[in-house]
């Protein structure tokens, strides 16, 4: 072979080499862009799967906060059965024994408070303040006092969660004004 045709040879190898390289060049500037493509929709789609779960647990809080709620509500009639009792009987004139029942009475009616309270059960305080129509229920007006405050509460309200799920039924003064 002469040194012409080598030349030759050298330079077609070269010019198949270059040709080679720009496919190999343009094929991983494709790939650049599919894998930059797939990196960004993977990563769109596991930020929308993360506000999935964050919502479904949201939604999962909420469903457990409404279940409590209706059994919650039930056993307010059981707490107001232990007020009833407890606040109806007279200390003074019971036996040492009758005493003890008494104040396990109380104990309970406390455990029981305690265990609606960990659900997030708060009692409205009413007395004193001013009557709020999304707080308590006006039963009655009673003359005197500040006019719009609370003057006596008949059956405590609550609030579970920070929603009233019972208001406080009271009576409210009004102010004689003659």
């Amino acid at each position: 072979m002469t040194e012409q045709n080598k030349n030759n040879q050298m330079d077609a190898e070269e010019k198949e080499i270059k040709e080679k390289l720009q496919d190999l060049t343009q094929k991983l500037e494709e790939c650049e862009k599919l894998k930059e493509e797939y990196l960004n929709g993977w990563q769109r789609e596991r930020a929308a799967f993360l506000n999935y779960q964050k919502d479904t647990s949201k939604r999962i809080e909420e469903i457990i906060k409404m279940a409590n709620e209706g059994l919650i509500r039930e056993l307010l009639s059981v707490l107001d059965s232990f007020d009833i009792s407890v606040n109806s009987l007279n200390v003074e004139g019971l036996t040492p024994t009758e005493k003890n029942i008494v104040r396990g009475i109380e104990l309970i009616r406390g455990q029981l408070l305690d265990v609606l309270k960990q659900q997030g059960l708060k009692e409205i305080q009413a007395i004193g303040s001013q009557f709020d129509p999304h707080l308590h229920e006006a039963i009655d007006i009673v003359k005197g006092g500040k006019d719009g405050e609370v003057a006596e509460e008949l059956i405590k309200g609550y609030t579970l969660n920070d929603k009233v799920i019972r208001p406080a039924k009271v009576k409210v003064f009004k102010e004689d004004k003659k």
